[in-house]
């Protein structure tokens, strides 16, 4: 039976590839330069990064939550503020939030696409001050940037879009993620679309004193004038910086798959949705999105673990991004904010396999495999 992995790291991570890394990680043993955040591949990283995503400046940190964090801090959010996050997000969004002393309040979502939705956040914006918002760009899907900024820039409320699955989502005036007057952070943790072989994010700015401040926050508050500030370590090691970079050159190839994955996705899928048994989130966004992830909506939460359990039985594996919305999750279920569309999306999104290495007969076994299940039902 043909096995259909969600990830599939053995022939993303082929011999050639192999070969380069370990060619990459012999260089820096050699070196002596483990944690400099100046060394070779960061600094080439960062500078190519930073021009892919139209960025002035691309800051290397330890890891994605960190450049949240180390963004809401750069913007002067701290203990008491109020930060505005969707309801259907990682968790890790209002971790960023709690780790400021900050309180997260949710903002429900678009119910057809778990986008963070602007409706939802003038009626909160009525009831609670924020100082600040997070948009999330879920799934790889483009958030609505420009509605929010124009609810949110008149009232000094700051922004910081959560683009930790976003590499290569494009924004409705054709500009990469990154690319506008935002903070906006990235993860590199392994399953991204970008990953490195453990953890490492970075901070995309246009600002050059934030970029300032950012350089020297992540390694300690050091400065070329000694100590300036209290900082922390949140230093990308050389080896990760060696991962990404190498993995930009197939970065838009890569890419370039994920979306013909996702294109095959719904033309297979088509008779479902016109039968309304599923809805693809993502499918206005073919072009936009990264595609990071392919959710698809189902019924109601007994269909979505049903069609899970059929599809594992045929060797296929899917993910439930997300289980349970924000104010679902224990450490958040007091929390102020609106929750009605975030609670039934999450309920209802299972997540099909969609990565680079995917072939044409697994994607066909997938997709018959979701439309059999629907004639047993």
């Amino acid at each position: 039976m043909m096995q259909v992995p969600f990830y599939n790291f053995t022939k993303l991570h082929n011999q050639e590839f192999q070969d380069e890394i370990l060619k990459r990680f012999s260089m820096i043993i050699q070196e002596n330069s483990y944690s400099n955040p100046d060394a070779y591949y960061n600094k080439n990283f960062e500078q190519q990064f930073a021009e892919m995503q139209k960025a002035k400046h691309c800051v290397l940190v330890a890891n994605g939550t960190d450049a949240l964090e180390l963004s809401l801090e750069v913007l002067g959010i701290g203990p008491g503020d109020r930060v505005g996050i969707p309801g259907i997000t990682f968790y890790a969004t209002a971790e960023a939030v709690l780790n400021r002393g900050a309180i997260p309040v949710m903002i429900d979502v678009n119910p057809k696409t778990g986008l963070i939705s602007p409706e939802s956040l003038n009626r909160i914006l009525k009831k609670v001050y924020l100082k600040a918002i997070i948009p999330v760009h879920i799934y790889g899907m483009p958030a609505p940037i420009d509605e929010l900024e124009s609810i949110c820039n008149h009232r000094n409320i700051k922004i910081v879009e959560d683009g930790a699955q976003a590499h290569g989502t494009i924004l409705s005036d054709d500009h990469p993620v990154g690319s506008g007057q935002n903070l906006t952070t990235f993860s590199f943790y392994p399953t991204k679309n970008i990953g490195a072989f453990g953890d490492a994010g970075a901070i995309l700015t246009q600002d050059d004193e934030i970029a300032k401040k950012i350089i020297s926050l992540r390694n300690h508050g050091r400065s070329a004038k000694g100590i300036e500030f209290f900082g922390r370590n949140s230093r990308c090691d050389h080896m990760q910086a060696a991962v990404i970079h190498l993995k930009l050159q197939y970065f838009s190839e890569h890419n370039k798959r994920r979306r013909e994955v996702a294109q095959a996705y719904i033309k297979e899928l088509q008779s479902e949705t016109t039968n309304g048994n599923i809805s693809i989130p993502a499918e206005n966004f073919i072009n936009t999105s990264s595609w990071h992830l392919f959710p698809t909506l189902v019924k109601n939460k007994e269909t979505k673990l049903s069609l899970k359990s059929f599809l594992e039985q045929k060797g296929i594996s899917t993910s439930l991004f997300y289980e349970r919305s924000m104010l679902e999750e224990k450490p958040l279920k007091d929390m102020q904010g609106e929750n009605t569309h975030a609670g039934l999306f999450a309920e209802r999104v299972l997540c099909l396999p969609i990565h680079p290495c995917l072939l044409d007969q697994e994607i066909e076994l997938v997709a018959s495999s979701v439309k059999n299940f629907f004639k047993t039902i």
